[in-house]
């Protein structure tokens, strides 16, 4: 590896390579406990392929914040400028007005650190 790396292009490798651990982590996961508790705690207001009281959830894993077509959402999501990384839905998912203060979405959270990630490991796999 050349010695001449600037700090932010160090920091953007090792961003990559994060990714592409996640990716494959996702791969690797079993999807079945996350899609229970997609069932017991999102699906009221999100479904994956259309949008409800909420935006649909397909391929949210990467996506721009506040980004779906068609869907009217905070001023705080709207304006976000980042993706919806695992450690930012890991965040959301923890507590949302925590994360954006200014959301709409009337959700406490989920508290188990399990839980989050059963249903990241679901998010993920859904295109």
């Amino acid at each position: 590896m050349p010695r001449n790396l600037s700090p932010l292009a160090l920091t953007s490798l090792f961003a990559g390579a994060l990714l592409l651990a996640d990716l494959a982590q996702a791969a690797n996961c079993d999807a079945t406990p996350g899609q229970r508790v997609f069932e017991n705690k999102c699906s009221a207001c999100h479904a994956l392929g259309e949008d409800r009281v909420g935006p649909h959830l397909s391929g949210v894993v990467g996506r721009r914040v506040g980004s779906v077509a068609g869907y009217t959402y905070s001023a705080d999501l709207a304006s976000a400028g980042t993706d919806w990384s695992l450690e930012r839905l890991d965040q959301w998912l923890s507590s949302p007005a925590r994360l954006y203060p200014g959301t709409a979405m009337a959700f406490g959270g989920i508290r188990n650190p399990a839980d989050r990630q059963a249903l990241l490991c679901f998010l993920q796999q859904q295109h």
